[in-house]
Formats: structure tokens, C-alpha cells, sequence
């Protein structure tokens, strides 16, 4: 095993056992409260509209139930007429004013709701669009990011449920306290009563209710948190399954190859798995919540006799019996949510910290940033060189070295192929020409200096690179050239002209504002040749001082793909430039050749000069290519 992947394991295990909820009530809230005052960073109004509008919709009920009893009151006691419309209005004037308070807040609650969750996912976007390259080739962020969004599409666990987890905590304060308001004089000694058995019982009861209540709560969220993998898995497979079954490019397979019945039962044991799995959680929850309303249903029955009983001796008036036994029935609803609540907490806060971590909130604030970030700020000269000085590279946890002792110069001006068999370091090399990378031994200078003294941004704006996997986003043409929503229409124009496809944009509908991909309803498929040239146009609209093609047109034929550099060559002719390709013949018009080998620097020249050592790396590569278009076999 490496150490990279120990490393890893180290990483998932911690993951792990931070979403095992291994942390105190205390930490927990600490969490929650961390997340919260990031969601308040964002929009101010959400948890205040969500709080406000749980706090009021409870209130109603407690609202109603005091002016109903002392209207009650008011008539049993035969009040004056005056007396009665007088708590009546009050009642409807209170009421509306409450109903009135939550819809404002409901509303609103509503509308932050659907903001908050694309605010946080867009944080999390973030983080990976800033993450330093290197951690984006290790398991560990993605992994942590596919547990947090996993974590909440299954069990709505995470930064989402914030504003839920307050808004059950102010549930159960204002159900538990308006209910002990409202219901006190029941639980003060009646005169002549030396034991209050009644009440003891109806005590008993609600603190049975209580300890079931947490014990459930704790047992079904470890039954959730143990499914969290099992259902993962099955998840992962069943989305593989619909894409693949629905994609254009798998539907002659499955025709030809007869898979339709294969994937059918596929998907049914994938389902029948899901289904086990769902089905012994929602038994446990259902019994628990039977037992809980069976609990809750004793205490109500208990405050029936106790407050009747007091009612038929003279103690209670009729509006008190209504108040007194609909606030008891409330107080053991109260309580058991307040005790959700805090569950609640226990549950969310792991969650949340597994979130403040990734966004860079946690304990490690430059968790995902760059570890070394110069200070200089870099503007590109008329005139530049950059020296490979005496580099060497291995990836991290890796023993093996990628690059060893590498020494090359490249100047404004030249154009370099750089070629080699697989895992020779040509790729390699380009990140960390572009400082995707830091070398592990050596400098690499830009114009005598050494690369790490410059902002790593400044630095990076010296390379236009069009990489073998190259993307082109589902945006307007316009906007995907020039990588921003404003443009000048003019240039890009010219950069599509010159990178082939300038025809092909004015024919479009929309012309440059016509969207790619069919993400958008008037959105149109591209062909990979146009999607190339494309991205090519992109890379001269940066206009930066050094260009560079990773085998993007590793897909085409030798023919169409020596035109494209031979193309691309006139398009940067007073640029540095660098091509990786596997086909040698395609790099013959280069300034100079780079040959690499098991990660070294083996030979540096023209095409001519390399071919004459015939005993060289580049010799060999260039006769086993040449044989496979010399037909000197007539069989062929």
C-alpha cells in the first residue's frame, strides 16, 4: 500500500467517524451555530423568516386556547354582555395578528429556503473551483463533497437543515412554555390533597414519554446513519443504470447486444435491495412513533381525570378545564419535541462540521488552498525565458519519481513539441510549467526568478492551455470564447475565424449569443471537430504569452490532426508554444523537438537532427510509427 493511499484511508476513516455523530451536544451546537452565522453571511433574512414563521404558527393554538377559555369563564359567570364582546374581540384581534405574523414569515421563509440551497451548494462550488489542483486528483475532497451531498439528499442531513433545527428548537420552547404558563395552577397543591397521586402519575408519564422519546430518536438516527453506505452504493448504481439505459451512445449496444433483459433485472435487485434496507428503518420509526402517541395519549387521559375531577369539586371553572387539559395535552407534545430538538442538534452537528471543514470554516482554514503562495506580482515582459532547473517530481504519497533532473529552457518565440511514450512525464511536465504542481527538487525561474515568489494567479494568466479533455460549456459561443459574460464581439469573431470555425458561427441562429448543448430549449449539438476548434479559439481569445496543446486532437486522424497544429502554428507564430502529441509526424514543423523517457530529458533538437541518431529514443519511436503507414504488405 502507499503512503498515499494510507493517507487516504486516514482521511475516509476521520470522515467517517465524523459523521458518526463522534462529537458532544456541546460540539455539536458549536457546529450548528457556526453554520448558521455562515447562512446568516449570506442572507440575513433566512433563519430569522424560518424561526419567526415556526414561532408564530405555534403560538396560534395557545393563542386561541387562553381567549377561549376565558370567554367561557366570562359567560359561565354570567359577565356582562360588554364584558364578553370585549374578550371576544380581543381574541379575533389577537389571532389575526398572529395569522397575519406567520404568513408574512411563512412567505418569506419559503422564498429564503429556495435561495439557501443553492447558496450553499454554490459555496461548495467554490471551494472546488479554488481547491489547489493537487487536491483535486486526491479521493479525499471529492469524497468528503459526495458524503455531504449524499448525506443530505437521503436524510436532509448538513448546513440545509439549519434553519429546520432552530426552527424545531423554538417549536418546542414556545409549545413547552406557553403550556407551562397556561397550565401552572394545575400543578399547585389543592387544599385538603396531602398526596397529589394524579399529578405524580401524570409526571411519571410525561418523563417516560421523555426518556423513550430521546432513546428512539438516538436509535433511529444511528439506523440512518448506518444506512447512509448500503444506500450510497445502491443509489450510485441506480443512477449508472437510468443514464446508462437513457444515453444515445449506449442504445445501439443494448440493442445489438440484447441488454435490456440484463439491465431490467439490474435494476430490479438494485431496487429490492433499497427496499430491505428502507423497510427496516421505516418499521423501527413506525413502532416508535406508536409507542410515543400511545405515551402522549396516557398523559392527556391523565389531565382529563385530574382537571375533571378538581372541575366537579368547585376548584376549576369550565374554561379552565378547557385551557388546563389543552395545555397539558400540549406540554407532553412540547416536550417531546424539544427533546427532538436537541437530538436534533446532536445529529445535525457532525454533518455541519464535515460541511465547515470543506468550505475552509473548520479547524483547517487553508485546508484546500495553496500551500505556497508568492507575494510578487508578475507582468509579462516583451521578452521571457523559463529554465527548468535541474526539476524532479513525484506525486504525493508516490514513491516513484515522474520527473528526474529535468534542465529546459523555453523562450517567447520557440515552438516545442514534446513527445514520448506513455508515462514518460509529458504531461506531467505541462502542470508544472503551469503550476498545477510545485517541483519537489529544483527551480523552475521565469525570467531568473523562481515561480513561487509570484501570485500563483499572475503566474497562470502567462498560459493559455487546450488540454486532450478539453471542455466546452453549455453556454452561448460568445461567452465560451471569451470565458466571461462581456466580450468584444469583434475579437472573438477574429478568434473563431482564425482557429476554422468562423463560418460555422455565422451560421448559426443566434450568432455568438446562440447557446451550445441542449441544456437550453434553443440550445444546438456540436460536432468534436467543432467543439476543438472551439476550445482553440478560446485559448488565442486569452491571448497569453505562451500556448500550449496536451493532445487535444488526440481523437482525429494523423492527416486531420497535422493540419490542425499545422494551423495552429500560424495562429501563434510570435508566441511561445508547446504541443504534446503521440504522432511524431504531426510536430516535424517545430522550432525544436523534446524527447522524454521514463521521465527524463533524453534528447533536444530538430526533427532532422534527432533522426540522424539512429540510435536514439526519437529514431525508434519514429520508425515503429512510420511501419503502420508503409504498406508493404500486400495483404493489407
Amino acid at each position: 500500500m502507499t503512503e498515499q493511499e494510507k493517507n487516504s484511508g486516514q482521511d475516509q476513516e476521520q470522515n467517517t467517524d465524523t459523521a458518526e455523530g463522534k462529537q458532544s451536544f456541546w460540539e455539536s451546537l458549536r457546529s450548528v451555530c457556526h453554520v448558521a452565522r455562515v447562512i446568516f453571511r449570506l442572507d440575513k433574512w433566512n433563519i430569522p423568516s424560518f424561526v419567526g414563521d415556526q414561532f408564530f404558527m405555534t403560538l396560534q393554538p395557545f393563542v386561541g386556547l387562553f381567549f377561549s377559555a376565558r370567554i367561557l369563564d366570562a359567560l359561565f359567570a354570567g359577565a356582562d354582555r360588554d364584558v364578553v364582546i370585549r374578550w371576544i374581540l380581543a381574541a379575533v384581534a389577537c389571532n389575526y395578528g398572529v395569522y397575519l405574523a406567520e404568513r408574512l414569515m411563512g412567505c418569506l421563509s419559503r422564498l429564503e429556503g429556495i435561495t439557501l440551497y443553492w447558496q450553499l451548494y454554490q459555496e461548495m462550488s467554490r471551494v472546488m473551483m479554488r481547491a489547489d489542483y493537487k487536491e483535486l486528483e486526491k479521493p479525499d475532497i471529492r469524497q468528503s463533497k459526495e458524503r455531504i451531498e449524499r448525506a443530505t439528499n437521503m436524510f436532509w442531513y448538513g448546513p440545509w437543515e439549519v434553519p429546520g433545527v432552530f426552527m424545531r428548537l423554538v417549536e418546542g420552547l414556545t409549545i413547552t412554555i406557553s403550556a407551562l404558563v397556561l397550565a401552572f395552577p394545575i400543578f399547585l397543591p389543592v387544599k385538603g390533597e396531602k398526596i397529589p397521586w394524579g399529578m405524580l402519575g401524570m409526571l411519571l408519564f410525561i418523563g417516560v414519554s421523555v426518556w423513550y422519546s430521546l432513546s428512539s430518536e438516538k436509535k433511529l438516527y444511528k439506523m440512518k446513519e448506518d444506512s447512509l453506505d448500503p444506500l450510497a452504493r445502491v443509489y450510485r448504481k441506480q443512477d449508472f443504470f437510468e443514464a446508462y439505459a437513457g444515453e444515445n451512445k449506449a442504445a445501439k449496444d443494448i440493442r445489438l447486444f440484447g441488454q435490456k433483459n440484463l439491465i431490467f433485472r439490474l435494476m430490479e435487485q438494485n431496487i429490492k435491495e433499497e427496499q430491505r434496507i428502507v423497510d427496516a428503518r421505516r418499521f423501527r420509526q413506525a413502532k416508535s412513533f406508536g409507542i410515543r402517541g400511545a405515551l402522549a395519549q396516557a398523559v392527556g387521559c391523565l389531565a382529563y381525570l385530574i382537571v375533571g375531577a378538581r372541575a366537579l369539586a368547585g376548584i376549576f371553572g369550565i374554561g379552565s378545564v378547557v385551557q388546563y387539559v389543552g395545555a397539558i395535552m400540549k406540554l407532553s407534545e412540547g416536550i417531546r419535541v424539544l427533546i427532538y430538538a436537541v437530538q436534533h442538534i446532536t445529529m445535525q452537528g457532525p454533518h455541519c462540521q464535515e460541511y465547515l471543514d470543506f468550505i475552509g470554516e473548520g479547524e483547517d482554514a487553508k485546508k484546500y488552498c495553496h500551500e505556497q503562495d508568492g507575494q510578487k506580482t508578475l507582468e509579462a515582459p516583451e521578452d521571457y525565458t523559463i529554465v527548468f532547473d535541474h526539476v524532479s517530481f513525484r506525486y504525493p504519497g508516490n514513491e516513484e519519481w515522474v520527473l528526474k533532473d529535468l534542465n529546459i529552457t523555453l523562450k517567447r518565440g520557440e515552438h516545442f513539441a514534446v513527445v514520448g511514450m506513455n508515462g514518460s512525464g509529458k504531461t506531467t511536465f505541462i502542470k508544472l510549467l503551469c503550476r498545477l504542481y510545485e517541483p519537489e527538487k529544483g527551480r523552475i525561474l521565469f525570467n531568473g526568478t523562481d515561480i513561487r515568489e509570484f501570485k500563483h494567479e499572475d503566474y497562470q494568466k502567462l498560459f493559455a492551455v487546450v488540454f486532450q479533455d478539453f471542455q466546452v460549456f453549455a453556454l452561448p459561443l460568445g461567452e465560451n470564447i471569451a470565458a466571461s459574460r462581456h466580450y468584444d464581439d469583434k475579437r472573438v469573431e477574429a478568434c473563431l475565424e482564425q482557429a476554422g470555425v468562423g463560418e460555422f458561427a455565422k451560421s448559426l441562429p443566434k450568432g455568438l449569443e446562440q447557446p451550445l448543448y441542449t441544456v437550453e430549449t434553443d440550445g444546438i449539438n456540436i460536432s468534436g471537430g467543432e467543439a476543438q476548434k472551439i476550445a482553440i479559439a478560446r485559448a488565442l481569445y486569452k491571448d497569453a504569452p505562451f500556448v500550449i496543446l496536451d493532445e487535444p486532437t488526440a481523437a482525429l486522424d494523423p492527416i486531420a490532426e497535422a493540419e490542425v497544429y499545422a494551423g495552429f502554428q500560424g495562429m501563434v507564430r510570435e508566441k511561445g508554444a508547446i504541443y504534446i502529441s503521440h504522432r511524431l509526424s504531426s510536430c516535424r514543423f517545430c522550432d525544436k523537438i523534446a524527447v522524454f523517457h521514463e521521465g527524463r530529458l533524453v534528447q533536444l533538437g530538430t526533427h532532422e537532427e534527432l533522426l540522424k541518431s539512429e540510435e536514439g529514443k526519437y529514431h525508434e519511436l519514429w520508425q515503429a510509427q512510420a511501419q503502420y503507414y508503409q504498406r508493404s504488405n500486400p495483404a493489407c
